[in-house]
C-alpha cells in the first residue's frame, strides 16, 4: 500500500510540474532593446547598436578624453584578458568603456558589472566548467547554465546598469551585420556573443540571430571607436599556426578561417587600436580551460612589461591616470554552493538522453565513490525548469531500471529528492526513498523515508568536504533507523588525501557498511566482492604529472596529466568471515571534452593474496 501512495505522490507531483509541456511557448515580447535599435554607419560599415546616444551619453559625460577597452576572443586563450585587466587597475590606468567578443566578452561582463578582479580570479581560475555545460539542443553544448550563473555572481544583472559601459559584439545573421548589446539582462544576452555553430547554440531574439563575431572582429577595437572611446587599448590572443595538420579536413578548415580572422583582425587593430597588448598564448588552445590560472598570469606579465610604454603614449594623448574606486567583496558562498551541486536554475523544458559508461550512477548509489560498472546505463532525463525526472535502465533495460524525481530550491537551501528502482525480483519487492536535502557550503544534510531488499526505513545523512591546499577530506555518511525491529546501520565513506608536493600525494580511502539490504560502493581492486561487504580500505602512493601544455587527440579531446600510483587495498567481510589483501601498480589520466567534459581512464594491476592470482582492470568512465 505505502508503495502505491509513494508512486502515486509522484506521478501527481511529475504530472503538475510537467504539464507545461504540452502548451508550446507564447511569443516572446518585443525587448526595450528591439525598440532602441539603430543602425550606425562607421567608417564604410554598418553596426547594428542598441541604445546607441544612451551609450555614447554615459561615456561624454566625463570632462577628459575616454579610455577604451577591448578585449579579444580565443576561447579560453582569452582568459589571459583578465590578467591584462589586472595590471592595468594595478597601474591606475583609466578604463571608461568596454567591448568584447567571444570570451572576451565573458571577462569584460565580469569585470564591468562591478566584480574586483581578485574575485573574477577565483571564479575563472577555481570554477568547475565541467558542471557549466550539458550536451545537446541544438549543438554540442548547452550553455544556459553559463550565463545563469555569470548573471548570478555579477552584482549588477543589467548591461545598462554597469559600473563601466560594456558592449557585448556578435554578428546578425539575419541582417548580415555586426551587432553591439548595450542593455539586457546578463542570461538574455550573452550567448549572442560566444555562440560557435557547432559548438554552443545560436542565439536567437526577436528575429535576430546571433553568432560569435570573432571571425570579422576578434578584437573589437573598432566597435570601441564608434562607441565613443578617444583612445582605445585592444588585447590580442593569438594561435600558433604551425600546430595545424593541414591533411585534416576539420583543421585545415580551422586554418582558413584563422586566415580570414587575422585579416580583418589586423587591420582593425592597425587602424582603431592606438595601443595593443598582445598575450603570448599561442601554445594553448581554445580548449584550455584547466589552464586558467597560468593564462591569467600570463596575460598580467606581459601587460607589465608594457606598462611604462603606455603611461608614455597616454601622457602624450593628454589623458592623465586614475585611481580606481576600490570594490567590494561580495559573498558568492550562495552561488558557488548551487553550482557545485547542480541548483542552478535554468528556465527550460526538454527531454535529453541519459548515457553513462564506467561507474554505476544509479539514484541510489553513494556520489563520492561510483561502483566500476563495465556496461552502458541509458535512459532519458526530462526537465522543465527546477524539475528533474531522470528514467534509467542497466543493459538495456533488462536488468533493472529506476526513475528518479528531483524539485531543486523548494526553499533557498531544501531540495527534494524521490526516487524509484524495480529490479524485477518479486523476493526482495521493489525500492523506493523519498528525502529532503539541505545544502550548506561544504557540507549537506538530508532525511526521509525509505525502503531497499524489503526493509523499511529512516534515513538521516550528511556529507561534507574539507578542500585546503595540501589536505583534502571528503565524507558521505547515511544512517538507516529500521524502528520495526529498532536496527540502526550506517554506509560511511571517506576520502583523505595529503599533498607533499604538486606531484607527490597520499591518499586513503575507506567504506563501511553495517547493513545487509544497503548496497556500498565497490572500491576493492582485487577479488570481486559482495555489495554489502562491511569493511573496504585503500590506501595509494600519487605521482602526478601536469603537461606543461596540453595534447590534443582528434582536435577535440584533451590531455592535460598522466599519473601513476601504488595501491595497496584491504577488505573485511564480517558475515563470511572473510578478509582480503590486493596490491598492484596503477595509470591514470583524464581526458577532456573541449576541455570541459572529463572522460577518466585507470589502468591496473592488482594481485590478491587470497586467491593467490592476478586481476587486470581498465575503467573508462564517461558520462553523456
Amino acid at each position: 500500500m505505502k508503495k502505491i501512495i509513494f508512486i502515486f505522490i509522484l506521478v501527481i507531483i511529475f504530472t503538475t510540474l510537467f504539464s507545461g509541456l504540452l502548451f508550446a511557448e507564447s511569443e516572446p515580447e518585443r525587448s526595450a532593446a528591439e525598440n532602441s535599435l539603430q543602425e550606425i554607419e562607421f567608417d564604410g560599415e554598418s553596426y547594428l547598436v542598441e541604445n546607441y546616444q544612451h551609450f555614447k551619453n554615459r561615456i561624454g559625460a566625463k570632462s577628459e578624453p575616454a579610455v577604451g577597452l577591448a578585449l579579444s576572443g580565443g576561447g579560453a586563450r582569452a582568459i589571459a584578458n583578465l590578467g591584462v585587466i589586472k595590471a592595468l587597475v594595478e597601474n591606475n590606468i583609466p578604463i571608461d568603456l568596454m567591448t568584447g567578443t567571444s570570451m572576451g566578452s565573458i571577462i569584460a561582463t565580469l569585470y564591468g558589472s562591478g566584480l574586483s578582479v581578485d574575485q573574477i580570479e577565483e571564479i575563472v581560475t577555481d570554477t568547475p566548467f565541467a558542471r557549466l555545460f550539458n550536451f545537446g539542443r541544438g549543438a554540442l553544448l548547452n550553455s544556459k547554465k553559463v550565463n545563469i550563473f555569470m548573471e548570478s555572481v555579477a552584482p549588477q544583472k543589467k548591461l545598462e546598469d554597469f559600473l563601466i559601459p560594456t558592449a557585448q559584439l556578435s554578428f546578425d545573421l539575419a541582417e548580415g551585420k555586426k551587432y553591439l548589446t548595450t542593455e539586457g539582462k546578463i542570461s538574455e544576452v550573452l550567448q549572442a556573443a560566444y555562440s560557435i555553430p557547432g559548438y554552443f547554440p545560436i542565439h536567437s531574439q526577436n528575429e535576430h540571430y546571433f553568432i560569435d563575431a570573432g571571425v570579422l572582429e576578434s578584437s573589437p577595437a573598432k566597435s570601441a571607436a564608434l562607441l565613443g572611446a578617444d583612445y582605445v587599448i585592444a588585447t590580442h590572443t593569438p594561435e600558433d599556426e604551425k600546430r595545424y595538420d593541414y591533411g585534416s579536413p576539420f583543421q585545415s578548415a580551422n586554418r582558413f578561417l584563422e586566415i580570414i580572422q587575422d585579416e580583418y583582425s589586423g587591420q582593425i587593430l592597425d587602424r582603431y587600436a592606438d595601443f595593443i597588448i598582445t598575450a603570448d598564448v599561442e601554445n594553448y588552445t581554445f580548449m584550455d580551460f584547466n589552464y586558467a590560472s597560468r593564462l591569467v598570469e600570463i596575460g598580467y606579465l606581459e601587460t607589465l612589461k608594457k606598462i611604462p610604454q603606455l603611461k608614455a603614449e597616454l601622457k602624450k594623448a593628454g589623458i592623465p591616470l586614475r585611481q580606481p574606486v576600490p570594490r567590494q567583496n561580495y559573498s558568492l558562498d550562495s552561488i558557488l554552493r548551487d553550482l557545485e551541486f547542480d541548483r542552478l536554475i535554468v528556465e527550460e523544458r526538454g527531454i535529453s538522453p541519459l548515457i553513462y559508461y564506467g561507474r554505476d550512477f544509479s539514484p541510489f548509489s553513494q556520489e563520492l565513490f561510483r561502483t566500476p560498472l563495465d556496461q552502458f546505463q541509458v535512459g532519458a532525463e526530462i526537465y522543465y525548469n527546477r524539475a528533474r525526472l531522470a528514467l534509467l535502465g542497466e543493459d538495456s533495460w533488462e536488468d533493472a531500471y529506476s526513475a528518479a524525481l528531483r524539485i531543486k530550491k523548494i526553499t533557498d537551501s531544501l531540495d527534494l529528492y524521490l526516487k524509484y528502482r524495480n529490479d524485477y525480483d518479486s523476493a526482495t519487492k521493489n525500492d523506493y526513498e523519498a528525502e529532503l536535502k539541505y545544502f550548506g557550503r561544504r557540507f549537506n544534510l538530508s532525511a526521509g523515508y525509505g525502503r531497499r531488499q524489503g526493509t523499511e526505513y529512516l534515513l538521516f545523512g550528511n556529507d561534507f568536504r574539507y578542500l585546503g591546499d595540501d589536505f583534502q577530506w571528503q565524507s558521505e555518511n547515511d544512517l538507516f533507523l529500521n524502528y520495526q525491529q529498532g536496527d540502526v546501520d550506517i554506509l560511511s565513506s571517506h576520502l583523505i588525501n595529503y599533498d607533499f608536493t604538486e606531484a607527490w600525494s597520499i591518499g586513503t580511502e575507506v567504506i563501511y557498511n553495517s547493513s545487509d539490504y544497503v548496497e556500498s560502493p565497490l572500491i576493492y581492486r582485487g577479488q570481486k566482492l559482495d555489495s554489502n561487504t562491511n569493511l573496504q580500505a585503500s590506501l595509494n602512493f600519487n605521482y602526478n604529472y601536469n603537461l606543461q601544455l596540453p595534447m590534443e587527440l582528434l582536435n577535440f579531446l584533451q590531455l592535460t596529466d598522466i599519473g601513476g600510483y601504488l595501491f595497496v587495498d584491504y577488505y573485511s567481510d564480517q558475515q563470511w568471515s572473510e578478509e582480503g589483501l590486493a596490491v598492484g601498480p596503477a595509470f591514470n589520466s583524464r581526458l577532456y571534452l573541449l576541455g570541459l567534459k572529463p572522460i577518466e581512464v585507470d589502468l591496473f594491476v592488482a594481485h590478491d593474496f587470497e586467491i593467490k592470482d592476478q586481476r587486470y582492470g581498465l575503467q573508462f568512465s564517461y558520462s553523456f
